[in-house]
């Protein structure tokens, strides 16, 4: 009788740690909806994340530089003082390629910019660049589809981020650096500088040729909850496009450019959108969702208009998700210390004192594009410096 009475408690025992459980999951559930339910039709990819371990050499076979442009004369001076300052400060051997991308009708002024200038000026660049058409990396952005003639629904600043992971299919390298025009560099540095070493394991993603050193991209994370309610919007909208859920608290994530991304994860993100998706192309659903999560271009919906995903809050939903961000990353330097966001901060601004060679972390810094400086103007102030 008693051990009859003892198989009972335990039986009620069992019943209510199942039920306290499917209660904490009930609550997290409601939290945080299913990230792991598929639209219909979806199919699923088995496992998750696949990768080979990358064997490269250690002197010029980590990474590779990449620069959408939009050649005008404004962006063209941006990106010559850009060149300006890596011919001083970054050893150009250490990396693969310099690859620049522009929309298709830009192309062979960018080229004829790289051949006429950089050949002359900066000779080991003009050897590293290598010119593409931003349809080379995602074909709905060749001549003549819908995302190419309609400007409005599809403005050229998005495209860009896609560029920037999309390009990925054309690295040949673990790693590729992602600068926008505005960017300069301030101090000495070679590629290797940028990543963090440990010994190889069989669970590392990027190693030596002899596998004896693993490779992690030391990258600008922050705290989710010091973001701005415009960065928070992002990552919200970033999560609702890949329909997952992201809580934004206490833990940090990737900024914004310059920032290194891991091909394989930037492939991954698009093998990942296809399948659950079930799409016949990735930089077209991403597209599609500039327009279609409102119905409205972002010129129709003014200041009420946001963007449906950022590539960078992309990329690190999904590495998170697929757990291999520690794999290709560690928060171990701040690849930009300061820049100078506004015509005020500007003319307060004295490079020669806190921006170049001092002993801050960071190895860029920029003028943001946006105030519309002359290049000109920017690069005699920090031409003094150099």
């Amino acid at each position: 009788m008693r051990a009859r009475g003892c198989h009972w408690h335990l039986l009620r025992a069992v019943v209510l740690l199942c039920s306290w459980q499917s209660l904490l999951q009930l609550t997290y559930a409601t939290r945080y909806p299913d990230t792991h339910a598929l639209p219909a039709g979806s199919k699923v990819s088995s496992p998750l994340f696949v990768h080979k371990q990358w064997k490269v050499s250690s002197k010029s076979g980590l990474l590779t530089v990449l620069v959408p442009v939009f050649p005008t004369e404004f962006e063209l001076g941006n990106l010559r003082n850009q060149l300006r300052t890596a011919a001083k400060y970054f050893d150009i051997n250490t990396v693969k390629e310099y690859i620049l991308t522009a929309p298709w009708e830009k192309v062979s002024t960018l080229q004829e910019f790289v051949d006429k200038e950089w050949a002359a000026e900066f000779p080991k660049y003009h050897t590293a660049a290598r010119v593409v058409s931003d349809g080379t990396c995602a074909s709905q952005l060749q001549q003549g589809t819908i995302y190419d003639t309609d400007r409005v629904k599809y403005p050229g600043w998005v495209k860009q981020q896609l560029v920037k992971l999309s390009c990925a299919q054309i690295v040949t390298t673990p790693y590729y650096l992602v600068l926008d025009t505005d960017v300069f560099f301030v101090k000495r540095f070679g590629a290797q500088d940028l990543f963090k070493t440990s010994q190889c394991s069989r669970l590392s993603a990027v190693c030596d040729k002899k596998g004896r050193t693993a490779f992690q991209a030391k990258n600008d994370i922050y705290p989710i909850f010091n973001r701005t309610e415009d960065q928070l919007n992002w990552m919200e909208a970033s999560a609702l496009t890949l329909k997952m859920a992201v809580p934004l608290d206490w833990r940090e994530a990737i900024g914004v450019t310059p920032q290194i991304l891991a091909t394989d994860v930037s492939l991954g993100l698009g093998r990942f959108i296809v399948d659950r998706f079930n799409t016949g192309s990735w930089t077209q659903y991403l597209l599609d969702e500039l327009f279609y999560r409102y119905k409205k271009d972002y010129r129709e919906l003014g200041e009420a208009w946001r963007p449906p995903w950022t590539e960078y809050d992309l990329y690190w939903i999904f590495a998170t998700y697929a757990c291999v961000w520690e794999k290709y990353h560690v928060a171990g330097t701040v690849l930009q210390d300061k820049a100078v966001w506004s015509k005020t901060d500007f003319d307060a601004w004295q490079p020669c004192q806190d921006t170049f060679d001092t002993q801050l972390d960071g190895y860029f810094n920029l003028v943001q594009s946006r105030i519309q400086l002359d290049p000109a103007v920017i690069w005699d102030k920090i031409s003094a410096c150099l």
